[in-house]
């Protein structure tokens, strides 16, 4: 695994394909590249999105021909691997903004796995936050048995820009703090002015026929 944002791009080339001693200040020995570890198995590229453009040229010619070349060498190696890419970039909007390889892109999306959002997700986040609790009161020693049923129509409503993290770190601070059996949604730091309003049925009904209207009249 490596996560190509959270590593210099002047050294990220010497992390997927290696290098030779002396190919640079501080290459004091040769060094097997991610690539290389990988042959034979797999190698998950992270935030793929974030790789510079010079490096996706030399990640295409590994994928198509198999072989990838030591920083300062001239001698290629045969590699055999599964590569699996993620990112939370729209690939397709950075392709034409030129800041990411149509070619490399179409070599990469072979089976495409999109993850949702976690407000997106509907009921499986009740089903997350319940089994965060389950699984980090015993570990900080937290009386925290359940989510009341404020708390979980709260977590529902709550649009979780952090997604799976923020859900994380909630129920974590909530566990660590909390002193009764079930979690509220103060607890979760979730108060109402932080969610969404829920409209009367009536007046939702009325908005929605209003920009019904509205959208059928700019057609015409």
């Amino acid at each position: 695994t490596i996560n190509c944002g959270a590593i210099p791009e002047n050294l990220l080339e010497s992390e997927l394909f290696g290098h030779v001693r002396g190919a640079f200040t501080g290459a004091v020995t040769t060094k097997t590249g991610r690539f290389q570890a990988a042959d034979r198995g797999t190698l998950f590229l992270d935030e793929i999105g974030e790789m510079p453009l010079p490096l996706q040229v030399k990640i295409l010619r590994a994928l198509q021909e198999r072989v990838v070349v030591k920083v300062g060498d001239t001698h290629t190696e045969s590699v055999d691997i599964r590569v699996i890419a993620a990112t939370n970039r729209d690939l397709e909007a950075e392709i034409k903004a030129g800041r990411f390889r149509e070619d490399l892109y179409y070599r990469l999306n072979v089976v495409n796995l999109h993850l949702p959002a976690l407000r997106d997700r509907g009921d499986d986040i009740v089903v997350l936050a319940r089994y965060m609790v389950s699984r980090y009161a015993p570990e900080y020693g937290g009386k925290v048995k359940g989510l009341t049923p404020n708390a979980i129509a709260a977590i529902k409503r709550h649009r979780w820009p952090g997604n799976i993290r923020e859900l994380e770190n909630r129920v974590k601070k909530a566990v660590v703090l909390a002193d009764k059996a079930l979690l509220g949604p103060e607890d979760l730091d979730l108060s109402p002015a932080d969610l969404p309003t829920i409209l009367p049925l009536a007046e939702a009904k009325e908005r929605f026929q209003r920009e019904y209207i509205n959208e059928i009249l700019a057609l015409n």
